[in-house]
């Protein structure tokens, strides 16, 4: 079984993950055990499958003061998703520009969803192609779900929906009602004045001018 990462062996991952995110060659993603990157952390990284090592000299530049026994560490792909993961789940990294863009576009509007609502919505995102009435496309609330930025402070997901998307999120808590849980509709009304159906903004579509008839065609 995998021991929970501690925050130094954190510590060794960040910067473990930055040599390999600045190294251009593959050398510099190599980085010497010891310092920053403390042996007893490596060791317990090196075990759980997120860094690996190999001696000093293999790797890194000939260095007199380095002893024979000297080990060199790297970071893996499964060390870089659990520095991902960890960094979605503290909130370390801020919302993606997307998002920030969004934020201050006036069409768009910022809704605060709980845990259990993200995973309805993300439900109701799967089903959207065989959803007849569906009013938003699958797209539109792919992009919104992959921005969202968790706000760990309050326990919630924001996500910035257009009008669109709005209307898709009044949609699947209207569903959810139907079957029976009207939490999430009753919330969201409630703090966000969503309802369904939700009003989108429609756009004119200019006609050719009045119709003609072909009265030969009627007698």
């Amino acid at each position: 079984m995998t021991d929970k990462i501690t925050g130094g062996q954190w510590a060794v991952l960040e910067h473990l993950a930055a040599a390999e995110r600045a190294g251009e060659t593959v050398r510099q993603a190599w980085l010497p055990v010891g310092g920053p990157l403390e042996e007893r952390a490596v060791r317990a990284l090196e075990w759980m499958g997120l860094c690996r090592t190999v001696p000093a000299h293999e790797v890194l530049r000939a260095h007199t003061a380095r002893p024979p026994e000297a080990r060199a560490a790297r970071i893996t792909p499964e060390g870089m998703d659990a520095l991902a993961w960890h960094h979605h789940r503290t909130n370390a990294d801020r919302p993606c520009p997307a998002w920030t863009t969004k934020a201050a576009d006036p069409a768009y509007q910022e809704v605060a969803l709980q845990p259990h609502e993200m995973l309805l919505l993300r439900r109701y995102t799967h089903l959207l192609p065989g959803l007849a009435a569906a009013p938003a496309a699958a797209g539109t609330l792919w992009e919104a779900l992959i921005e969202a930025h968790y706000d760990t402070a309050t326990n919630r997901w924001r996500l910035q929906l257009d009008d669109t998307g709005l209307a898709g999120l009044a949609h699947a808590v209207h569903l959810e009602a139907l079957a029976g849980q009207v939490t999430a509709r009753n919330r969201l009304h409630r703090t966000c004045g969503l309802t369904h159906p939700h009003p989108t903004t429609t756009v004119a579509v200019p006609t050719a001018g009045p119709a003609t008839v072909d009265a030969a065609a009627l007698e």
